[in-house]
This record gives C-alpha cells, sequence and structure tokens, in this order.
C-alpha cells in the first residue's frame, strides 16, 4: 500500500487548521474586555532578567489555578498556584528543568490596607498578631523545601508564618557532592532577588 504525494498537503493543511483552531481559543476577552480561558505570554528578558515563556488561565481577568513558566529553551522553570489573581498554595521551582524548591504561599485578599494574621511562636506557643501590607498581595506560609537540582537531595526546610521565618534545618551533603548555590527565586527579594513577577507591561503574548 502506497500512500503518494498527495497526502502531505492533506496533512500540512490539518496541522494548520489545528494550529489555527487553538489560536482562535487562546489570549481571549470577553465583552467586558475581562481576559478568560487560557492566555500564553512571551515575557523579554529585562534588567539582567531571563526572557521567558508563561501560559495559564484566567478567569474575569483574574489569574486562576495553575500558571507555568519556562525558559526559552523550553525548560520548566516554575508551577504557580494563583487564586483571584494572588500567588496561593504550593508552587514549585526548577533549575534547569529540575526541580530544587517546593513552598507555599498564602494570599492576601483584604480590602483594607492591613490584613492581620494570628502568628504561633513554635517554642512558647505564644499567639502574636501580625499586620501585613494588602498591597503585598501575597506571603511565604507554611513549609519550604530546597533540593540539589543535580542530586535531587534535600538540603534545606524552612517554616514559615505569612513571611516569619519560625525554624529551618540545613541539611549536609554526602561527602564528594560539589556544593551548589541556591538558585534564586521569582517573587523573592534580598540576597537572593528573583526575576520578573510576570506584572511587567513589557509582556508579549506568544501568538500576537
Amino acid at each position: 500500500m502506497s500512500f503518494g504525494l498527495g497526502i502531505i498537503p492533506v496533512l500540512a493543511q490539518n496541522s494548520k487548521e489545528v494550529k489555527s483552531a487553538a489560536d482562535e481559543n487562546l489570549n481571549k476577552k470577553d465583552k467586558q474586555n475581562r481576559k478568560q480561558g487560557m492566555w500564553f505570554y512571551n515575557v523579554p528578558g529585562q534588567f539582567g532578567d531571563p526572557a521567558y515563556m508563561e501560559f495559564g488561565a484566567y478567569k474575569d481577568d483574574q489569574k486562576t489555578g495553575l500558571w507555568y513558566k519556562l525558559s526559552k529553551e523550553q525548560q520548566l522553570i516554575a508551577i504557580e498556584n494563583y487564586k483571584q489573581n494572588v500567588l496561593n498554595g504550593q508552587a514549585q521551582y526548577f533549575e534547569n528543568g529540575k526541580l530544587y524548591c517546593i513552598g507555599n504561599y498564602r494570599g492576601i485578599y483584604s480590602k483594607y490596607a492591613y490584613d492581620t494574621f494570628l502568628v504561633t511562636n513554635p517554642i512558647t506557643l505564644i499567639d502574636t498578631l501580625v499586620a501585613t501590607p494588602s498591597e503585598q498581595g501575597y506571603t511565604k506560609h507554611g513549609n519550604w523545601r530546597y533540593y540539589n537540582p543535580v542530586t535531587g537531595h534535600l538540603v534545606r526546610e524552612a517554616e514559615y508564618q505569612v513571611d516569619i521565618l519560625l525554624k529551618e534545618i540545613n541539611y549536609a551533603q554526602p561527602i564528594g557532592l560539589p556544593a551548589t548555590e541556591r538558585p534564586k527565586l521569582p517573587h523573592e527579594g534580598g540576597a537572593h532577588k528573583g526575576w520578573n513577577t510576570g506584572h511587567s507591561s513589557s509582556k508579549k503574548s506568544l501568538i500576537k
């Protein structure tokens, strides 16, 4: 049985039709000009930060559910959860496509300038009310685990309550393994300031 050359343009046409149908369902806005459904972005590098691709879903102009970041080499950089356009829940971060951090965020949704959270001291068990600026949007909250991205060994554990570090454990690495510098996280400040948070006005759609 032979298919002949005639099948080639048919396959090419079908491929174009599938791509066209997919594009029609991406980066859409409703009649109120709100982003809805799946969106893809191509975020250019700036201020020394790397360029990356980003995709995930919107509901009524707000990020919701899982959002993915990939490098220009199409290696996974991050998987993050959003609720009402704010980081909330588990996040995973990768270096050269390999997992190096699993952590948790807690979103801030107060309509007031500050939101208050009850923080329990793990030693004294005394509760303290902590005020956090609502414009901050989210905090580290819960357990964070850092791994050697080359070997997969656990190197550090930390527990946070609304950005307050309660305790941490640093683990010794097996003898003979090279030490690795902890990669910076997106959204992270201080000495390990992270790169673009994805709110830049310069990011571009991948399909426009």
